[in-house]
C-alpha cells in the first residue's frame, strides 16, 4: 500500500507537466489575404501562448499589440500587393504566418494633387491653406485645411492611395462647419476626378435622412470615386478611395 502511494506521489508532477506541455504555441489570420478597408487593410487574427508577436513589411519590422488573443494590424495599401510577415515567439519555439495585403488603385500623383489643391486654395484667398509638396516617405501625411478638416492621406511611392476627411460632430452641427466642409470637400473631389457637386448634393440628402432617424449612409461612387463614411461617438469620416 505504502509502495502505491509512493508511485502516486512521483506521478503527480509528471501528470502536471505533461498538463504544462499541452500548451502549444499557436498563430492563425482569419484570411490569406486582405483588401483595402479605407486607407488600410487590417490584418486580424489569434495566437496563444506567445512571448511577443512581431509583423514585417517591406522590410520594417513592428511589434504587435495582442488583447484576449487576440491582434489586427492596420497595413496601408499600396498600388502593389505587400506580402505582411506575423512572427509569434516563446522561449527558443516560434511560428510564422505570411499573409497579403492586395493593391488598389491610386487616387492621383501626390505632388500633382497637392500642386493642384494649393492652387486652388489660393485662388479662394487662402494663402494658409498649403500642403507640402513632396512625401519624405511612404506612410501617413496629415494636413488641416484653413476650415478645420483634417484631412489624413495614405501615399506610397509618391501616390495618393486614399483620404480620410475627419469633422466633429460639433462641426457638423454648425452651418458654418457644414459649408466650411463642403467646400473642402468639393474641392477634393474635384481634384482626384470625381463630380464634386453631385457628391455633395448625395451626401447632404444623405445626412438629411439620417437626421429622420435613418442610420446608415450608403458608399457614394463619382466617376470611379468612392465616398464611404464612418461615424464614432465623436466624429465624422469620410473615406476617399478607388
Amino acid at each position: 500500500m505504502k509502495k502505491s502511494r509512493y508511485l502516486f506521489l512521483l506521478m503527480v508532477p509528471m501528470f502536471l507537466l505533461l498538463l504544462t506541455g499541452c500548451s502549444k504555441l499557436s498563430l492563425t489570420t482569419t484570411k490569406d489575404s486582405y483588401k483595402a478597408d479605407g486607407l488600410v487593410a487590417v490584418v486580424k487574427g489569434r495566437v496563444t501562448d506567445a512571448d511577443k508577436v512581431t509583423y514585417t513589411v517591406s522590410g520594417k519590422t513592428k511589434d504587435v499589440e495582442v488583447n484576449d488573443d487576440h491582434f489586427a494590424i492596420s497595413v496601408p495599401v499600396a498600388t502593389h500587393d505587400k506580402n505582411v510577415r506575423i512572427k509569434a515567439t516563446s522561449g527558443d519555439n516560434s511560428t510564422t504566418e505570411i499573409v497579403k495585403v492586395k493593391k488598389a488603385k491610386p487616387l492621383a500623383g501626390y505632388t500633382t494633387f497637392a500642386q493642384q489643391y494649393n492652387y486652388a486654395n489660393l485662388t479662394l484667398g487662402k494663402q494658409n491653406d498649403q500642403m507640402r509638396l513632396i512625401a519624405n516617405s511612404n506612410g501617413i501625411i496629415k494636413h488641416t485645411t484653413a476650415s478645420g478638416t483634417k484631412l489624413v492621406m495614405n501615399v506610397q511611392d509618391n501616390q495618393l492611395m486614399g483620404i480620410a476627411m475627419n469633422l466633429s460632430y460639433k462641426s457638423m452641427k454648425s452651418k458654418v462647419g457644414m459649408k466650411n466642409f463642403g467646400t473642402d470637400l468639393g474641392i477634393i473631389a474635384q481634384l482626384v476626378g470625381a463630380d464634386g457637386k453631385a457628391v455633395l448634393k448625395n451626401l447632404s440628402k444623405q445626412i438629411k435622412d439620417a437626421d429622420g432617424g435613418k442610420t446608415t449612409i450608403k458608399q457614394i461612387t463619382s466617376k470611379g470615386v468612392n465616398f464611404n463614411v464612418n461615424l464614432t461617438t465623436k466624429d465624422f469620416y469620410l473615406y476617399v478611395t478607388k
